[in-house]
């Protein structure tokens, strides 16, 4: 069975950031991934999920497949990282800020694998009780354009 979230799960860039996608896309796929291998229908089929050539829509499954071997294969964030980098496949593409101009710093899916196994092991988020719902309420521009970074403790805004 084969699956892509290229044209779902689709970042909002400012400039020329393009990723990593957010803590809600990230739920929404590790949601589906999970409904895939808890179906009868798919118990014997073999679960691809594939991407295109674009270097950013690679770099952003790239990410949402290694932290879902870390939040739910309990991978380190080194074995998810090296298992992307079997094969031959290209580099992937550092993300970068939203700034205007040159980017200064690269930001590599392995620093945010590293960054989703550091939340999860301070409690920061646990989807167990991720309420998406409310997390994209407070995302939007109208509604504040927030996020809390340590809930009930640390809160950031954009702009």
């Amino acid at each position: 069975h084969y699956f892509c979230t290229d044209e779902e799960l689709v970042y909002e860039n400012f400039y020329g950031d393009f990723g990593p996608l957010n803590l809600a896309m990230l739920y929404r796929y590790c949601c589906k991934l999970n409904k895939k291998l808890k179906y009868f229908s798919l118990s014997r089929k073999k679960i691809v999920y594939y991407t295109s050539f674009d270097q950013r829509k690679r770099a952003n499954a790239a990410f949402l497949i290694g932290a879902y071997a870390v939040i739910y294969l309990k991978k380190t964030p080194e074995e998810a990282y090296r298992m992307l980098l079997a094969g031959s496949n290209p580099p992937y593409l550092p993300f970068r800020d939203a700034s205007f101009g040159n980017c200064t710093y690269n930001l590599t899916i392995l620093d945010c694998l590293q960054g989703i196994n550091k939340a999860l092991q301070h409690g920061f988020f646990d989807f167990k009780t991720f309420d998406v719902d409310e997390y994209e309420h407070y995302e939007r521009v109208e509604n504040g354009d927030f996020n809390w970074i340590i809930p009930g403790k640390f809160l950031a805004f954009s702009g």
